[in-house]
């Protein structure tokens, strides 16, 4: 299928790993395997949702926060609590902690991702 994926420039950041795409939560789910690695987020109704939400576990929530950005906004897209990080268009270091992200990503940090049901 052929989107129109906001924040492309992830793909880039995220190589050699190359996830699928799919329509997902209202945006558009990144997935490797069994698992969503990043949700990403563009739309004109709510823009202040919009930007890129990193999947994790409740236990992982505090550390990987302090680690890639620290919120505000607490989102449970899914029904769980503390399991969405939420970087924002509008940050003046946007690129740079979706760079963090992804490179957590590609080393193979367990603290990213969700299991999504097909």
């Amino acid at each position: 299928m052929n989107y129109k994926l906001p924040y492309d420039f992830i793909l880039s950041y995220l190589y050699p790993v190359r996830p699928q795409i799919r329509k997902m939560l209202g945006g558009y789910a990144l997935i490797s395997g069994e698992d969503i690695l990043l949700l990403l987020r563009e739309r004109e109704n709510q823009p202040e949702f919009n930007g890129v939400f990193v999947p994790t576990e409740p236990g992982y929530f505090d550390a990987l926060s302090d680690e890639i950005h620290s919120s505000n906004m607490d989102f449970d897209l899914d029904g769980a609590p503390h399991t969405w990080i939420f970087i924002s268009e509008d940050l003046p270091d946007f690129h740079e902690k979706i760079k963090r992200a992804c490179k957590l990503i590609k080393a193979g940090d367990k603290r990213i991702g969700k299991k999504h049901h097909a």
